[in-house]
């Protein structure tokens, strides 16, 4: 499809095919354009876990999230936890160190990480560098799968604390250097099918678009 298209069929879906599953082909697809997604800086402070074993999930699904969330992560058949780097981390040295380390040598390097540094501990909120991220990484796995007429959801609905304990007990990262921001489900739908989707509702352009 066009980008165009693709951003027309993109829409979020409340209810999904649980027998219909996802090629391991349109999966990796899914899963490389969030690995190619802009990031600030080259930092790349989000990690995500794709949930697909079904007790996995339906534990997932009842730590991690709260409301109608809990019904899309049991049906959908793949689940995913978006992660990103807590605030005092992002901004150690060590992490700093291991993304720019990669451009950067001697002098610079050092000039850099410092500065990065201090940018992030300046911050009134200093988890929201990285939680600006997984918004970004999420928009391009859903447009990458719209393209392959897979639906998504984009959930804010998660639960911090219960979602660290779910991390910790199944080895999954280590809570004191990630939490999650976003959860999100990937699946097959039927939109003739009553209470699938929501109507797309949007503002005029011209109260969106303020153009001098």
């Amino acid at each position: 499809m066009s980008v165009k298209s693709t951003i027309e069929f993109r829409k979020s879906v409340r209810v999904y095919n649980p027998n219909k599953e996802i090629s391991a082909t349109d999966f990796q697809m899914i899963i490389e354009a969030g690995r190619l997604a802009p990031t600030s800086n080259g930092l790349e402070p989000v990690k995500v876990f794709f949930l697909k074993d079904k007790t996995l999930k339906a534990k997932a699904a009842e730590q991690c999230f709260m409301g109608p969330n809990i019904n899309r992560v049991n049906e959908a058949p793949i689940a995913a936890l978006i992660l990103v780097a807590n605030g005092n981390y992002l901004a150690s040295p060590e992490f700093l160190t291991s993304r720019l380390g990669r451009i950067f040598q001697g002098d610079a390097l050092k000039q850099r990480v410092e500065g990065m540094s201090k940018y992030v501990k300046g911050q009134k909120n200093m988890d929201m560098y990285s939680e600006e991220q997984a918004h970004i990484i999420a928009s391009f796995m859903s447009l990458q799968a719209a393209d392959l007429q897979i639906g998504t959801s984009i959930m804010g609905g998660v639960i911090e604390s219960s979602t660290a304990q779910f991390l910790a007990e199944n080895n999954l990262v280590d809570p004191q250097k990630y939490h999650i921001a976003l959860g999100m489900v990937f699946g097959y739908f039927d939109e003739t099918k009553p209470g699938t989707c929501y109507p797309r509702v949007r503002i005029p352009q011209e109260e969106f678009a303020i153009i001098k």
